[in-house]
């Protein structure tokens, strides 16, 4: 446990540093504490990967290769800011990294935790997700968040992963009666990651500057998710 809470603590320190250079000037050195914030929390993953590698293997392997992703996915975001020019598509590829990550996450919930003959988390966990969708466009339009038309398909099908994700992790957890620490911490996980890209879109996609307590503030959930995710493989009970 002393490994963990080490890189747990340079994770936190290293975030921090990344909130504040984020917030303070936004400029490369940002985008190397982002990137050594999310190596933190690979890192975190990799190393409760491997001193409890037994049990639930592929929930655990799968998940730490999201994270992986989710490091990605921070990179490719991260220099839309000193890349102007090509902005869109740094977006873009971030967008693609994540989904990905979601994609590995709620895989690997369902091949170590679904129970066969039992249909009804599989309709609920990718059938949910078209209403919550629907809804949150609506929502989203009514605060004055628009996705441009060309982006609105990638943007679409991230929202698709992101909300499986989240489903999954809600009915899986119902299932288990969230008798497992690791189904509990996971979902805590996917609710501060979805509550991140909320704000995320009203920073991207709304017209004007937000707060810079704003900014923070969803750095915040989303660092906050993926350490609790990458912790949550630990436990087995």
């Amino acid at each position: 446990m002393i490994i963990q809470i080490i890189l747990l603590a340079l994770g936190i320190i290293a975030a921090s540093l990344f909130i504040v250079s984020k917030v303070v000037n936004y400029s490369f050195k940002t985008i190397v504490f982002k990137g050594i914030a999310s190596l933190f929390f690979v890192a975190l993953g990799i190393v409760c990967f491997c001193l409890n590698f037994e049990g639930y293997f592929f929930f655990k392997l799968f998940t730490v290769i999201g994270l992986f992703f989710g490091f990605l996915g921070d990179v490719f975001l991260g220099f839309k800011y000193v890349n102007e020019k090509n902005k869109k598509m740094w977006i873009l590829f971030g967008l693609f990294a994540f989904a990905i990550g979601h994609i590995l996450y709620f895989s690997g919930l369902f091949i170590d935790f679904y129970e066969p003959g039992n249909a009804l988390p599989f309709v609920l966990s990718f059938g949910t997700p078209f209403i919550t969708i629907l809804i949150y466009l609506v929502i989203s339009r009514k605060l004055g968040i628009h996705f441009e038309k060309k982006m609105l398909i990638f943007i679409l099908f991230y929202l698709y992963c992101l909300f499986a994700m989240l489903s999954t992790s809600l009915y899986i957890g119902f299932l288990h009666g969230f008798s497992k620490v690791m189904l509990i911490m996971f979902f805590i996980g996917a609710v501060f990651f979805a509550t991140s890209d909320f704000m995320l879109a009203g920073s991207y996609f709304k017209d004007g500057e937000r707060p810079k307590a704003y900014n923070a503030i969803y750095s915040v959930f989303y660092y906050a998710a993926q350490f609790i995710i990458a912790f949550s493989i630990f436990f087995l009970v």
